[in-house]
């Protein structure tokens, strides 16, 4: 009797699932595991029912090729590339090379920033006050949106206005930020009875806030408030470190805020002082 042979669309479910394992193992977040997992079936759904070791680095670099013909922004082709290394590398043990693989010019415009005005607008336009909350700690403190939804009870220094950051995802460190003082009072009501391991923006069934969730009511509120802006709650981000630096806070300081790695990240929102 033949022994049977794997379905190579068998194989490649494997390997997604190999794929999603490591990158929970490495403590990739969310919404990176998210974005590489969409590039990696964007890839192996172009193969059709081929096993993706046998594909050569010669056929990658003409996929990715291919994505900047179409159009492809670099943050996209960017994406796609880390998303190939980590299935060379990480899931076949293997070297990852594309020679002399040019991608796109990256776009150098400014991020558009929200004035105080316009964020207030926008936050007093969600028809939930926990949202509203939301949007106003996302800039007071200058959260990232896979952030925000992590805030714990227990990461909350009431007394003197700070929030602690969980390190979330690849080489980042937790650190210490600041929110404005008139937003004690929200947020004690908001912290009520629950347990300091409680969310402090639980969903209903008492879990943890979808990153998707929060651009959903953000983006109402948004269009409620009449602010003719394309921001997206990443901006309350920008807008943040906009509104530091326009009142003279340093370089450093602003990097450690805002959890940057690197100061050139944060020289950007520098720019934006000079600029408004």
């Amino acid at each position: 009797m033949n022994d049977l042979v794997p379905h190579p669309l068998l194989e490649q479910t494997k390997l997604f699932d190999a794929a999603q394992a490591r990158m929970k193992l490495r403590q990739y977040s969310d919404e990176t595991i998210k974005a590489y997992m969409g590039q990696l079936r964007a890839f192996l759904r172009g193969l059709g029912p081929r096993d993706a070791r046998a594909v050569s680095m010669e056929e990658m670099r003409g996929y990715l090729l291919g994505l900047i013909e179409t159009g492809r922004s670099r943050s996209a082709v960017d994406q796609a590339v880390n998303a190939l290394r980590f299935l060379c590398e990480e899931v076949f043990r293997q070297p990852f090379s594309l020679g002399d693989f040019s991608r796109p010019r990256k776009n150098r415009d400014l991020p558009s920033v929200l004035s105080v005005e316009e964020v207030k607008r926008i936050a007093v336009s969600a028809e939930n006050p926990k949202h509203r909350l939301m949007i106003e700690l996302a800039f007071s403190a200058g959260l990232r949106v896979s952030e925000l939804v992590e805030v714990r009870v227990k990461h909350l220094n009431m007394n003197k206005s700070m929030l602690f950051v969980p390190g979330l995802g690849k080489g980042r460190k937790g650190r210490i930020t600041i929110f404005s003082e008139s937003l004690k009072d929200a947020l004690a009501r908001q912290t009520g009875l629950k347990r300091p391991d409680d969310f402090l923006f639980p969903s209903e069934r008492g879990g943890k806030l979808t990153t998707r969730s929060v651009a959903k009511f953000f983006k109402a509120a948004l269009e409620v408030s009449g602010v003719g802006k394309g921001a997206t709650p990443h901006s309350l981000r920008h807008s943040f470190a906009a509104f530091l630096a326009r009142n003279g806070t340093d370089l450093p300081t602003l990097q450690n805020l805002l959890g940057h790695n690197r100061p050139e990240s944060a020289k950007v929102y520098s720019k934006i002082a000079q600029r408004s």
